[in-house]
């Protein structure tokens, strides 16, 4: 099995395109940002059509981030660009499968238009409903399409070349066999993808049922944080921010304004009293206080100087980026890679977080101007322009003082995570026995010059590099090995701050018995 930690091999370069995506999202919404009239109003029209571009490109690369990540995965998994072709034409056949037997009477948000696959069947003899597109599954149906494509292609490689099908070659029987797998696969999910709609709608109905019950915005908070992580955030908020589930109201015209976010956007333009925002309020602390205590926690553990240089701005760009544009998705994943036992945490302290506002009775929502593909909520210049409300003082302190005790919180899980227990998952031995062998991979302890560690790689620096046995370095976990100009990049992954610190302590008690 490989190690968990190895997946950041993977994701590495997708997260970089997405989190380019987050920062033209960021930049265009921040700059049309309807909160901030009162220190700049854009009237422009190419401005405004510029911002709206860069908002939109955004939105979109975030919403393809899966579909990257599966052609990475697959080129990067078979070295082969024929996989990657196969996979990306299995996936299509996968979504044309659920388009021609899937039921058309789910509520609107369990659709999506998915790299513009759509059939019209004004036409049809069979169906009347005009335009149809597949339902929103998430990454469901590009995780069963790569393990469908790696299965076929793997299988296609012992394909017989002798016998009545000897015309096939190799990869003309992969792509059959994706074919012939995925639009089954496609078929399945048409039929039983009602039934988890069924059961999704169970959770949202109950939660409904009372969302002023902590307890209920408790699982509220586990939903959104999972289904964010599962691509399918839409439907939650669909369903609590813009539909019945989070509630209604009828103002004086007799307009009836439904959700969570619509109820405060009407109640904030108006200057009424601000009673919504119990779904967006945890947002401000996740954006403004606990990842940026997670990047600076994961920063100050760098040990090399060099390394602190070369990644100080990009760790300052990405903690303004949280604060000031607030959108969690790209950290929440790279944690979820490299830290899984800390983004459990991080899950159950921002579901609780729902629970202890509504406790306290804090609610501060979020001017939603656009579509749910290009919304931030939660961020800095949000939050701002309500400093200015007398109403909301109370709110707004609370906010801070909870804020600032989860950024101290988070700041010191994580430095604790990387010290302690980034060994636990998926690496068998203790920390002194995984030392002990990267010690010996390297040559043993006198060929040691120094390392030096950061979050998910070692440097050494080595008096022979030809004592290095590169197949046991991989054997206990490392992923990527690189010659640099101080000796080796060891990329270890998660477990490299621990493994460092018992190295150095190794080189501490040579260096004691020398003198």
């Amino acid at each position: 099995m490989e190690r968990w930690h190895g997946l950041l091999e993977y994701v590495q370069f997708p997260l970089k395109i997405l989190f380019f995506g987050v920062v033209l999202l960021g930049l265009g919404s921040s700059v049309l940002n309807p909160n901030l009239n009162y220190i700049w109003q854009v009237d422009n029209e190419y401005i405004i059509r510029i911002c709206e571009m860069l908002k939109y490109i955004g939105g979109f690369m975030i919403q393809i981030f899966p579909l990257i990540v599966f052609i990475k995965v697959l080129s990067k998994r078979f070295e082969d660009s024929v996989p990657v072709l196969i996979g990306f034409f299995g996936l299509i056949i996968l979504y044309i499968g659920i388009l021609f037997f899937m039921k058309t009477d789910l509520p609107t948000y369990f659709y999506n238009d998915v790299l513009g696959i759509e059939i019209n069947f004004t036409k049809s003899k069979i169906f009347a409903e005009g335009y149809l597109v597949p339902y929103n599954m998430g990454i469901i149906p590009i995780v069963a399409t790569y393990f469908i494509t790696k299965f076929a292609y793997l299988r296609s490689r012992h394909h017989s070349m002798h016998g009545v099908l000897s015309f096939i070659d190799h990869d003309a029987w992969a792509m059959l066999s994706v074919f012939v797998c995925c639009l089954i696969t496609g078929i399945l999910f048409a039929f039983i993808w009602p039934l988890i709609v069924q059961g999704i709608e169970f959770i949202h109905n109950f939660i409904a049922d009372d969302i002023t019950s902590p307890i209920n915005l408790f699982y509220y908070g586990l939903i959104d944080r999972i289904s964010e992580i599962l691509h399918m955030s839409d439907i939650t908020h669909s369903a609590f921010w813009m539909g019945e589930a989070g509630g209604s109201l009828i103002d004086a015209s007799g307009i009836k304004h439904v959700g969570d976010v619509a109820i405060w956007t009407y109640q904030a333009t108006n200057s009424l009293d601000l009673t919504a925002g119990r779904f967006i309020t945890p947002y401000y602390i996740m954006n403004i206080f606990m990842i940026p205590g997670f990047l600076l926690g994961y920063y100050s553990l760098v040990k090399s100087k060099r390394d602190r240089s070369r990644y100080l701005m990009f760790f300052i760009l990405a903690v303004v980026l949280s604060i000031l544009c607030g959108n969690t998705f790209p950290f929440e994943i790279f944690m979820l890679v490299m830290a899984p036992l800390l983004y459990v945490t991080y899950l159950i302290i921002s579901a609780m977080l729902f629970a202890v506002f509504q406790i306290l009775n804090v609610h501060i929502g979020y001017n939603l101007s656009g579509t749910l593909m290009t919304a931030n909520p939660g961020s800095l210049l949000d939050l701002i322009p309500y400093f200015r409300n007398p109403d909301m003082v109370r709110s707004i302190i609370t906010v801070l003082v909870v804020g600032i005790i989860c950024f101290l919180l988070f700041f010191m899980l994580t430095r604790i995570y990387f010290k302690k227990f980034a060994l636990g998952l998926l690496q068998l031995g203790n920390r002194s026995e995984v030392a002990e062998k990267v010690v010996n991979a390297l040559g043993g302890i006198d060929n040691i010059l120094a390392i030096e560690s950061s979050p998910d790689k070692l440097t050494a620096s080595l008096i022979n590099r030809d004592l290095v046995d590169f197949e046991a370095l991989k054997e206990n976990g490392a992923y990527l090995i690189l010659q640099a100009k101080e000796g080796y990049l060891i990329r270890l992954g998660n477990i490299s701050t621990i493994v460092g610190a018992d190295i150095n302590h190794l080189l501490k008690q040579k260096q004691w018995k020398t003198e």
